[in-house]
């Protein structure tokens, strides 16, 4: 059976969760990284080619690019908190003011 043979949501589905899993260690990459620099940029950048061909390989047209995105940008918050770099390596300012 090919990925094309699935029903829609599940397509769909597999579409989410890919994009949650992916993106979570790329979060946490984000975190650990300087705002504004070209890891942090990269750390955010990178994933959105792999979610492209994965939507393409799932059959999945360009409506289907929200759910990507939200379950991507998600999956940054989510890997960022779950592994948030310990106190005064984050590159968000973490110091006083």
């Amino acid at each position: 059976m090919t990925l094309a043979a699935l029903p829609v949501a599940a397509r769909a589905a597999l579409l989410g969760v890919s994009a949650l899993g992916l993106n979570l260690p790329f979060g946490a990459w984000r975190v650990r990284t300087r705002k504004l620099s070209l890891p942090w940029f990269l750390s955010i950048h990178l994933p959105i080619p792999f979610l492209f061909v994965l939507r393409r390989a799932f059959g999945l047209h360009w409506p289907w690019i929200a759910l990507s995105l939200v379950c991507a940008v998600g999956a940054q918050l989510a890997g960022g908190r779950l592994w948030a770099a310990p106190e005064g390596i984050s590159g968000e300012g973490g110091g006083e003011a």
